[in-house]
């Protein structure tokens, strides 16, 4: 994951933001990327936490494309809009449609598949 700031600058403040408005920034995968352009894109509402070091909660968009994801922390998302096939390295596969939910321990990398236009909301923790 590439380094983000820390947002909001008080962790005891509510943030908000919404898929339809501005705010997004690029989020390159580099060589992770295996087929296509995923041209990845997130809008960060926070990422420190009042009792958790570690936190992202953001919203995520990827365009058709394969590429490696390496969930270093626990992460939980739901698909917003899309289709996805996420395989783990374990043999695991996921199909997911918008609307879908996954949680996934820390640890666990697998290829991502982008079949359609995808938003998420994800959140990811450490202790």
């Amino acid at each position: 994951m590439p380094a983000l700031p820390a947002l909001p600058p008080d962790p005891d403040s509510v943030t908000t933001a919404a898929l339809d408005r501005g705010g997004w920034s690029p989020y390159p995968l580099g060589e992770d990327v295996v087929e296509g352009e995923p041209d990845c894109r997130i809008k960060v509402l926070r990422t420190v936490g009042v009792r958790t070091p570690t936190k992202v909660v953001a919203f995520f968009t990827a365009e058709p494309s394969a590429f490696r994801w390496h969930f270093v922390n626990d992460e939980a998302f739901v698909l917003l809009e899309g289709r996805l096939t996420l395989t783990l390295d374990t043999g695991e596969l996921y199909e997911m449609r918008a609307g879908d939910a996954r949680s996934l321990p820390g640890g666990r990398e697998g290829l991502c598949e982008v079949h359609e236009p995808s938003r998420k909301f994800t959140v990811v923790s450490s202790a």
